[in-house]
């Protein structure tokens, strides 16, 4: 082994580690700044090159997947490590650990995407029957359903709490309860919400929801989320035996390069083991997303 190679690589490596750090850093200190900053025309004109805007796609992602980060952050972070991936693979491997390293950080979000889709959806319906029961508990010490619902609102953490308090501004504004809820159901389409949205928009319909019927409610959703989570851990097993059909030839590969430098040589110094491993490495890829699409269980 070359020691110079190797102090070049570990300084290409902690230049990659500071670059990522400070873009992350950076982000956050310009989403508290945006926060704290009052709104004016010339001021967001004069910020907005500090941050590259994120794609909508990213957003999306990042909403489905219930995470509260920053989506610019998030981006930068990703520039900055592509950014600096790519030289740090070139200065510790070559050409062919560049390309590695650049196809890495490329793939990292679409490998990452699917695991996290929908993540959103599940707190939302895993919180909503103790929602519903402190909803109900509201009402039988009294409260009207509008009251019950506020109450909730301010008291229920993550994103159904939001969506509940939503809910409430949404009333306080001069909305009707029943079309607000509705607006909710249209906004998370999902069968516990749909459910719970029926019952509340008729109770606030017919004046007078019943804590009992709003108990049975939460039963319902809850005993529809314990299928569901038996469901995810009885499939859990073919999802890690797709992990690991997917990390095996890397890691073999990776192991042969580190144990071996004639095979090192081949795979990122040579124009037919730089064929090799790109085509090895998309299989690979586009293996681990059909495994995934597979076994993802839409319930």
């Amino acid at each position: 082994m070359n020691p110079g190679g190797g102090v070049l690589g570990a300084s290409a490596a902690l230049v990659a580690m500071l670059a990522l750090r400070t873009a992350l850093h950076a982000g956050r200190r310009a989403s508290a700044a945006r926060r704290l900053r009052p709104a004016s025309p010339g001021a967001a004109g004069r910020g907005s090159h500090r941050l590259p805007a994120p794609p909508a796609a990213l957003v999306r992602r990042l909403r489905q997947a219930g995470l509260a980060v920053d989506p610019a952050a998030v981006w930068t972070g990703w520039l900055a490590t592509l950014a600096a991936a790519v030289p740090a693979g070139l200065v510790a491997g070559g050409p062919g650990l560049a390309l590695v390293a650049g196809l890495a950080v490329v793939a990292a979000p679409a490998v990452a995407a699917p695991v996290v889709a929908g993540r959103a959806d599940r707190l939302v319906e895993d919180a909503l029957p103790d929602a519903l029961e402190g909803i109900a508990r509201c009402l039988r010490s009294g409260a009207a359903l509008r009251q019950a619902v506020e109450e909730v609102g301010g008291s229920t953490p993550g994103l159904l709490g939001t969506d509940v308090a939503t809910v409430a501004a949404d009333v306080a504004q001069g909305r009707g309860l029943a079309d607000a809820l509705e607006a909710w159901g249209r906004r998370r389409p999902l069968p516990g919400v749909r459910l719970a949205v029926s019952a509340l928009a008729l109770g606030a319909e017919t004046g007078g929801a019943h804590a009992r019927a709003i108990d049975g409610v939460a039963a319902t959703v809850r005993s529809r989320q314990a299928v569901n989570r038996e469901v995810r851990a009885l499939s859990s097993q073919a999802r890690l035996s797709g992990m690991v059909i997917v990390l095996a030839p890397l890691g073999f590969s990776a192991l042969a390069a580190a144990t071996d430098e004639g095979t090192a040589g081949f795979l990122l110094r040579t124009p037919t083991g730089l064929v090799c491993l790109v085509a090895g490495i998309t299989l690979d890829v586009l293996a681990a997303l059909w495994m995934m699409r597979l076994s993802r269980i839409d319930i």
